[in-house]
């Protein structure tokens, strides 16, 4: 099993905690994927890799009805007690347990780098109407700020990511079954405490799995480096949004 795979399965086994401690999406984001994808109160969605439901939950007073399909059962347990009112499926990027051309749209909201994308394309196309919309959001650190460069260092970031940072995701989704591929880059920033930042740190899947000794060694660097940050603390994000309509 590769690192990556092994995060995948075991590094979101906490739910409740990875609900409490993520950051949510700008309102500029929720609203690129509604408009894009022409979404309103009778459009049927599918949050795929819908995690504890973050984006579930925002998305659902736009449209008609949310499905969130998530692998995880301690992710499915906690989005399932924080939203009674969304219908949680257990299904991953190939294996989508809805009807051919059941939905107008399935979104996937910072989850898209753990797919097999031709496979998951595919998929995703398959539970589409004819027209039906793709919308991939996800949030990034933004680090043209000093700190946040810091921290990226603190994090062992770029040598443990589970994806490569320069991803072209609009050119792979134009790859697949899919066109009118759109990519926004969104800026914003979140308020939020240096302690609420570190509890989010220790959510990242590999640090969850590092040995105790090397993880606490991380997480006191990562303490180190937020100091000196006011409380609360901006952190600057960039969502970028990337939608599609299937061919």
């Amino acid at each position: 099993m590769s690192d990556r795979e092994r995060w995948a399965g075991e590094g979101f086994a906490t739910g409740a905690l990875y609900d409490a401690a993520r950051p949510s999406y700008p309102d500029a984001a929720v609203a690129r994927v509604v408009n894009d994808l022409e979404l309103d109160r009778t459009s049927r969605v599918v949050d795929l890799g819908a995690g504890t439901g973050i984006f579930s939950r925002l998305v659902a007073p736009l449209v008609g009805e949310v499905v969130a399909v998530e692998p995880s059962a301690s992710m499915r347990a906690a989005l399932a007690e924080a939203s009674p009112d969304i219908t949680v499926l257990e299904g991953r990027d190939d294996a989508i347990p809805l009807a051919d051309g059941w939905a107008d749209a399935v979104v996937v909201a910072q989850a898209f780098h753990w797919f097999d994308a031709p496979r998951a394309l595919a998929e995703i196309a398959r539970v589409l109407r004819p027209g039906g919309g793709l919308g991939l959001v996800w949030n990034e650190r933004d680090e043209s700020w000093g700190w946040v460069r810091r921290l990226t260092r603190a994090m062992r970031w770029d040598e443990n990511r589970p994806f490569d940072g320069n991803a072209d995701w609009a050119g792979i989704v134009s790859r697949g079954p899919f066109r009118r591929v759109v990519r926004h880059d969104l800026p914003w920033l979140e308020s939020v405490s240096p302690a609420a930042l570190q509890r989010r740190v220790a959510t990242t899947s590999y640090v969850t799995l590092l040995e105790e000794p090397e993880r606490a060694a991380l997480l006191a660097e990562v303490a180190e480096v937020l100091t000196d940050q006011p409380d609360p603390l901006a952190l600057p994000y960039r969502s970028i949004v990337v939608t599609a309509r299937r061919a």
